[in-house]
Formats: C-alpha cells, sequence, structure tokens
C-alpha cells in the first residue's frame, strides 16, 4: 500500500473516531449550555370556562392574525429580558350561525378577554391575537422558554364567511351554514361540514369538506395540499386550475361537471374514477 493512501486512510479514521466520542459524550452530557431547536417549552392552556360575545363590525372580509407588540419587555425594569418565541397550537377557529340574534359577534373564553382586539379598515374587521396580553396575564417573567399557547378558541357567528386565518396553529371549521359564498385562506386545515352555498372557493390547507351541498367549488391545484378530501357532498360544478401534473379521485354523488383551466400548455389533470357508473364528456 502506498504511503500517500495510509496517509489519507488515517486522517479519515481520525475523522470518523473523533465523529464519534463527540456524538457518544453529546448524548451523556447534560447540555446545560445548548440553546437549539429542542429548547424547553412552557405549555399554557387557556381555560375554556364561561363564554363571552363580543359584537362584530359590519364587514366583508375578517382575518385573523396574531400581535407580537410589545413582547420584547425593553424598558428599564427589564433590562437584560430576551424576547421569548411564543406560539399557538391545539386551537380552533369555529364558524357557524345558529341563531339571527346571535350573528355578527364572535365568542371567545372569559379567561381570553382583554387578549382579543378587533379594528377597522374599509370593509375588513382584523381580529388579533395580543401575545404581550397573553404572556402578561400568564407567564409574566423574563425566561429564555419558548411558550406554547393551546385553547386560543375563537367562535364566529356569522353568515358571510370570507376568512383569512394566519394563525398556522389553529384549524378552522365551517358548519351548518347556508349562504351565497363561503371563501377561506387558511394556514391550518380547514373542514366544511353540513353547509349550502353557491360557491366555495377554499385556498391552503388541508382541506376537507363533508356533506354539504355546492353549486360551484373552485380549487387551484397549485395552491392546494394533495390531502384534500370530498366526503358525502354533491356538487354541481367543479372548476379546476393548476399548473404542472395534477391528480384526483372522483366518487359517487360527489360532482356533477368537472371544468379543467389549465394555467399553461404543460397542465395535466389526472382523473380516477370510482365508484357507480359515470360519464364523462369531453368538450
Amino acid at each position: 500500500m502506498r504511503l500517500t493512501t495510509k496517509i489519507i486512510l488515517s486522517v479519515v479514521g481520525s475523522i470518523f473516531i473523533l465523529s464519534l466520542l463527540f456524538i457518544i459524550g453529546f448524548s451523556f452530557s447534560e447540555r446545560r449550555h445548548y440553546t437549539g431547536f429542542h429548547r424547553n417549552i412552557n405549555e399554557i392552556s387557556i381555560p375554556q370556562d364561561n363564554q363571552i360575545g363580543i359584537n362584530l363590525d359590519p364587514h366583508r372580509v375578517i382575518v385573523i392574525e396574531e400581535d407580537f407588540t410589545g413582547v420584547r419587555f425593553e424598558d428599564e425594569n427589564r433590562p437584560n429580558s430576551i424576547r421569548t418565541n411564543m406560539y399557538i397550537g391545539g386551537s380552533n377557529l369555529i364558524i357557524n350561525q345558529i341563531m339571527k340574534e346571535m350573528e355578527n359577534k364572535l365568542y371567545i373564553p372569559e379567561a381570553l378577554n382583554g387578549c382579543i382586539a378587533t379594528k377597522m379598515n374599509d370593509d375588513t374587521l382584523t381580529i388579533q391575537i395580543k401575545y404581550y396580553e397573553l404572556r402578561k396575564k400568564y407567564d409574566n417573567t423574563d425566561s429564555i422558554e419558548s411558550i406554547l399557547f393551546s385553547g386560543v378558541n375563537l367562535c364566529l357567528q356569522i353568515s358571510n364567511v370570507n376568512i383569512i386565518n394566519k394563525m398556522s396553529g389553529s384549524s378552522l371549521k365551517v358548519s351548518n351554514i347556508e349562504t351565497d359564498s363561503v371563501v377561506i385562506d387558511s394556514r391550518g386545515n380547514v373542514l366544511i361540514e353540513s353547509c349550502k352555498a353557491n360557491f366555495i372557493n377554499p385556498v391552503f390547507g388541508k382541506l376537507t369538506v363533508k356533506n354539504s351541498v355546492v353549486k360551484t367549488m373552485l380549487l387551484d391545484l397549485d395552491r392546494r395540499s394533495s390531502t384534500w378530501n370530498l366526503e358525502g357532498c354533491e356538487i354541481e360544478n367543479q372548476n379546476l386550475t393548476g399548473s404542472g401534473r395534477h391528480n384526483i379521485t372522483l366518487h359517487r354523488n360527489e360532482t356533477g361537471t368537472i371544468n379543467w383551466h389549465p394555467k399553461n400548455k404543460d397542465a395535466e389533470l389526472n382523473i380516477k374514477v370510482s365508484g357507480d357508473t359515470t360519464q364523462i364528456v369531453y368538450k
């Protein structure tokens, strides 16, 4: 064996042994000074006792968002404070229509009182979750631990459903609504159940539509994850658009007519049919 080859093999072997020793030592160390991604998480569950109602101003669009204003705590009483990472998880945004006299209201757990703010800008109503108030109310410390708030549940009693949900840690459910249109742009999972609408346009998120009657559903397959399904629905028209290659499965009673509007000449829609006899007509 050449001397050069022996040297190279020795160097590679040394690096391997050192790496192995580092991994073993790191595994058995207390890692007190390690501040990487897996830092401690302080989970705070919001009590759900009692519900209070907030009247909503007339609006066309509702935006749900998180507000981190003031979280840094840079005042003279906290000279060495560190901005804590805070998140919302395991929370629900529910939209339904129970009684006419309860319409255009937001219902929240009493424990969230003072942590929710609303503001109008033209025809857009913004509902903000105030992280500063949440932390001040439930964890008024300078801990560097991450904080996860669960139970930040909001219930909207509305009939005009045009929602932009920017809370990534929340699921959105629309149920028991009869309305002209349901337009949803949500970062989290979306469930539309037992609804009747002329037009439905959901964007982003995992989508499930169940036991609903829809005249026209618009789906942009480029903006829709692969995890979307329709269960027990009657849909008169599905208007699908997209670029690239997309695959869908048709089930019984889920659709009447599919209209495919490709964004470019290379766009492709592959359809799998299951269930009863199906008639496909190309135009």
